[in-house]
């Protein structure tokens, strides 16, 4: 047996040790630090929240196979902790320290909270998740806390608009006064080595208004870059969301470089699906802080809805109606559920009505996830990512749409409409979208589309 060190970053995903991104960890004699109380115990955990690993795998010597990982420390920190600003009618979203926490199908929702629409102004929430882009995070746990358990506030997230002389950043609506924090852990701030580095952020609770509707300031006590902390890691799994594309096969997952090379295995997607904004697990060794990955897995999420075109048994493939070049792949993990209680590909028919959750491979191909059958009907919905956009066209899984038989106020931001030429402005590959529209007569009429960023 060969032992070796490990690091691993991701959410936590189940407990009986603790399973981070789906891998089990033992915990005996594992050193717990949560939100920043020293000496924590395992039960402070819970599902959801993003941790950061470090400890050993032990490997059997003539397979490589990995025997047992086990935790050395685990780290907490949450993503946002700070009082609610808006809560967005449709559940789907908050804004919170001028941060838009955006919320799928995989958040946790804690039982404190209940459900979103429970949330108020200025109610005080946790917040745990991947920072997304600039002023976006995608949540994983959405915890509320009592008013007497926030002694500051904390954020992570890119820096932009840094002003050395004037000792500020912003972070997404977030103006920030560092003035009299502590950035010991800091690069210099001279020039631009702040600009887009992803920090973890705290600072007093006395909050004022700053440009734009939800703006505001904070006095910050402690700014420093969010790390892997280690430069040097035999065994590397670390989960997030690309940040920058520095080369072909060379990105960021937050300040996190990853390189490829002629030996990576990709997972649901090829190297050519990686795009500012997709969502990744990467398997690798961290060499002088930079990740060499042998495997990366790809985790953005697809949905579609609409009804079967065609089943091919042969190669476990579906086609949907209105989308004939989008392929829908079925494997042995494609889990089945809904109107009679399907259980493989053999039970779906011809006009079945699908909800599907999947990861985008290659062009044209999802590879199902989770598959829901309901009744035939007209709605047919597509949420995913955006290859290129030039009004009044999109492409998305290599279809081209036509949106010009969408009316203005069809076109949405994240929250309100915006119309096409403010949905457009912009709009660039990797972007997400959803549009949905109905069949009748062999076409798809479109009647809406919205932005996810």
């Amino acid at each position: 047996m060969a032992t070796v060190p490990t690091v691993a970053a991701g959410s936590v995903t189940g407990f009986g040790s603790v399973f981070v991104s789906g891998n089990e960890f033992a915990t005996n004699g594992t050193v717990f630090t949560v939100d920043g109380q020293t000496n924590a115990r395992e039960g402070q955990l819970k599902k959801g929240m993003i941790v950061l690993v470090n400890g050993t795998i032990s490997e059997d010597y003539k397979t490589s196979q990995t025997v047992q990982r086990t935790a050395l420390t685990i780290l907490y920190e949450d993503t946002i902790e700070g009082p609610v600003q808006f809560v967005a009618p449709d559940g789907l979203s908050l804004i919170v320290l001028g941060q838009t926490v955006l919320i799928n199908k995989s958040t946790i929702i804690d039982p404190s909270v209940s459900t979103i629409g429970n949330l108020n102004q200025n109610d005080l929430v946790e917040v745990s998740g991947f920072v997304y882009v600039p002023g976006r995070v995608v949540a994983t746990l959405i915890d509320r806390k009592n008013s007497g358990e926030a002694t500051n506030y904390q954020v992570k997230g890119f820096i932009s608009q840094h002003d050395d002389s004037r000792k500020a950043f912003t972070i997404g609506s977030l103006e920030v006064d560092y003035a009299g924090a502590d950035i010991g852990q800091m690069p210099s701030p001279a020039g631009n080595a702040w600009t887009g580095l992803l920090v973890d952020l705290h600072g007093a609770q006395g909050l004022s208004g700053a440009p734009g509707q939800y703006g505001v300031r904070m006095s910050a006590t402690n700014v420093k870059p969010d790390t892997l902390r280690a430069e040097n890691s035999a065994n590397t799994e670390i989960e997030g969301f690309v940040s920058q594309i520095s080369a072909p096969g060379h990105f960021y997952l937050g300040n996190i470089p990853v390189q490829t090379n002629a030996g990576t295995t990709f997972e649901g997607g090829t190297i050519n699906d990686i795009l500012v904004g997709t969502h990744l697990e990467v398997y690798g060794s961290l060499v002088g802080g930079i990740v060499n990955a042998t495997k990366i897995e790809f985790e953005g999420e697809t949905a579609l809805q609409a009804n079967v075109a065609t089943i091919n048994s042969n190669d476990n493939t579906v086609t949907l109606t209105g989308l004939p070049t989008l392929v829908i792949q079925f494997d042995a993990k494609t889990a089945l559920q809904g109107q009679g209680s399907p259980r493989s590909l053999n039970d779906l028919r011809s006009g079945d009505h699908l909800k599907i959750q999947g990861q985008l491979r290659g062009g044209n191909t999802i590879l199902a996830k989770e598959v829901e059958r309901s009744a035939p009907a007209s709605t047919v919905q597509i949420q995913g990512l955006v290859l290129s956009a030039a009004d009044p066209f999109l492409v998305l899984f290599g279809s081209s749409i036509d949106t010009s038989s969408i009316p203005e106020s069809g076109f949405f931001g994240r929250n309100d409409t915006i119309g096409r030429s403010g949905f457009f402005a912009g709009l660039s590959s990797g972007k997400k979208v959803v549009l949905r529209g109905t069949y009748r007569a062999n076409i798809v009429t479109w009647s809406s589309v919205s932005r996810g960023d």
